[in-house]
């Protein structure tokens, strides 16, 4: 009698433990994923004045929902650190912000293929005569809090150009693009180093009427970052991706936010080979 009773009772554990195990699967292989926008970045991604999701990325991102049928999205916005940590442990399974590829990212996430080019202009006084960032030279550049893509990017350039002795010291902590942009505009540093889509933004609003943009300076794909665990979800988003960009719609995207194919304009600087 005991010894059948050990036996149930085990079987009853197994039973319990393969129930467990097949909802642990299911949930990691859920097709009801968590994305999640970064806040103040327009014209890429941004809350609008009724508290929806906006922006290029948001269009993108609605565009690859419709090619993946079998797949349900749930938006939000949140800032910076909170979206790269919950996308991290999992809470959420994709951040939208404008990212760069960078070793430090490949190693914390999955990436997507590209869905964009960011092309980085400077922000100078009018009367600095600096055009590009050769003309950094003995000069200072804003900080840039060290995880943004665009601060490896810099350095990245700093490390290809030895001979042009420019100053740039990443942030430890987050900062905002209005502050780099001010710091300009006090004389604390010579340019801010961000798009001219993002600074304009910024001009815009602060009606700073001494600075000025220049021509575009460098340039990156920008991806999106998965949750560790969503590999089956980066291949879905890549293939919509690649169908996307082959017929033409994230170009027209472009278009309609930048005034301009950034596909194309990547083909032409050499950031995009075909």
């Amino acid at each position: 009698m005991t010894k059948i009773t050990g036996i149930k009772i085990t079987a009853v554990a197994v039973s319990l433990m393969a129930l467990f195990l097949s909802c642990s699967k299911s949930e990691k292989n859920s097709k009801t994923v968590e994305i999640i926008l970064e806040s103040q970045n327009a014209p890429y991604t941004y809350e609008d004045e009724n508290g929806n999701p906006a922006g290029y990325e948001y269009e993108v991102l609605k565009a690859i929902e419709k090619k993946l049928p079998g797949w349900k999205f749930n938006y939000q916005v949140l800032d910076y650190e909170t979206a790269l940590a919950g996308v991290r442990t999992g809470k959420y399974d994709l951040d939208a912000g404008c990212k760069f590829r960078t070793p430090a990212r490949e190693k914390a996430f999955l990436v997507s293929a590209p869905y964009n080019y960011f092309f980085m202009n400077l922000v100078v006084k009018a009367n600095s005569g600096i055009k590009n960032l050769e003309d950094m030279n003995g000069k200072a550049v804003s900080s840039i809090v060290a995880t943004d893509g665009r601060a490896v990017a810099l350095q990245d350039w700093i490390a290809l150009h030895k001979d042009v002795k420019l100053e740039f010291k990443p942030l430890a902590s987050s900062g905002s693009m209005a502050d780099e942009i001010a710091s300009v505009e006090d004389g604390v540093f010579d340019a801010a180093y961000l798009s001219a889509e993002q600074a304009n933004a910024i001009l815009k609003e602060a009606k700073y009427t001494d600075l000025k943009i220049t021509e575009r300076v460098d340039g990156r794909d920008t991806v999106f970052l998965i949750n560790k665990d969503r590999k089956e979800f980066q291949q879905a988003i890549n293939k919509a991706l690649e169908e996307l960009t082959a017929d033409g719609t994230l170009g027209q995207l472009t278009v309609k936010y930048f005034g301009e194919d950034n596909f194309e304009v990547a083909k032409r600087i050499g950031l995009k080979k075909d």
